[in-house]
């Protein structure tokens, strides 16, 4: 633990920063062995508590505003973006979403304890209209609790710190192995199925084009959105005439929808995966002319079809 120590001693303050600059800025760079390292330091008398301490929050937080201002520029843009990144990017800014609407700004205190929240949770946070002052509140007060957390636990272990590192590498090698096959595994097992389900969207998809040609011709299907509320505020339009239905209550609302009518679902997310689910299980209930909206209401917007303001938003 010398070793560490001794490196921290001389580069500590800006490694603490940028690590935390770095992971609050989406690079997939853990910063919490970090943080426990610095606690140890610190608890060794090698380094500074309070400014290191003070660096690791302030990394942090510059990391957090560069999203939180990318929220305020580009909104749902911004999310798509984020959640491309993830293995289940259908469900990555619903789930956060669900979550936010559920505990309000205080969900940014425990954002950065559960993985994939922590990332989309702030440019979600400038979507839902958070003042900057709010944000900066609730966000500072999760990072000193999460900071803080890591850096405790290594300045209380810093004595045995030494005995500890001895006791990891006995078993080491073992247990990362184990560690490293679970997560090859599940990783393995999360693109398979997302790769079955992409193979059977082309079925479920109906192009804008069709849409406004059925549409045109008197043969209009019922037409569904599906977007979450904050997507809906990001853009307050809508395709004429559509039924708002979030997804999350689609299975209760599916039941009243009239029976023995196509029916076209949209909503605002990656390879428009949401709504072909719903289409799926319109599909499975026997309604078998049911349909995903190729890429969304951005399909039909780029197309400068009409829309229609959602009054009440």
């Amino acid at each position: 633990m010398h070793g560490v120590t001794s490196f921290l001693h001389h580069y500590g303050r800006g490694v603490v920063f940028g690590t935390a600059l770095l992971e609050q800025s989406g690079l997939p760079l853990p910063a919490t062995p970090v943080f426990v390292a610095a606690g140890v330091a610190i608890g060794a008398g090698d380094l500074h508590g309070p400014i290191i301490f003070g660096l690791a929050v302030a990394g942090s937080l510059l990391g957090d505003l560069v999203w939180y201002w990318l929220g305020r520029w580009r909104g749902q843009q911004v999310l798509k973006f984020l959640c491309r990144m993830t293995l289940e990017p259908d469900s990555c800014a619903r789930d956060t979403e669900e979550r936010f609407l559920k505990w309000g700004s205080p969900s940014l205190i425990y954002a950065k304890f559960l993985p994939g929240i922590g990332t989309v949770i702030r440019p979600l946070a400038a979507v839902a209209g958070v003042g900057t002052e709010t944000f900066l509140w609730y966000d500072t007060l999760g990072t000193v609790l999460y900071i803080g957390l890591f850096m405790g636990l290594g300045y209380f272990f810093s004595d045995e710190a030494d005995g500890l590192l001895a006791t990891a590498a006995s078993v080491g090698h073992v247990l990362i192995g184990i560690l490293a096959a679970g997560l090859v595994l599940y990783i393995a097992v999360k693109l398979y199925r997302q790769r079955q389900f992409l193979r059977r969207l082309p079925s479920t998809r109906l192009e804008a084009d069709e849409l406004k040609r059925r549409i045109d011709a008197g043969l209009a299907p019922i037409i569904v959105d599906l977007r979450t509320p904050l997507q809906i505020k990001a853009f307050p339009y809508s395709i004429p005439g559509a039924l708002k239905i979030p997804l999350r209550s689609f299975e209760d609302g599916a039941a009243a929808l009239p029976p023995g009518r196509d029916v076209v679902l949209f909503c605002d997310c990656p390879n428009e995966v949401s709504s072909a689910k719903a289409a799926m299980l319109l599909q499975r209930k026997g309604v078998m002319n049911a349909w995903a909206l190729t890429r969304g209401i951005e399909s039909w917007k780029e197309r400068h079809y009409p829309l229609e303001a959602i009054v009440g938003n």
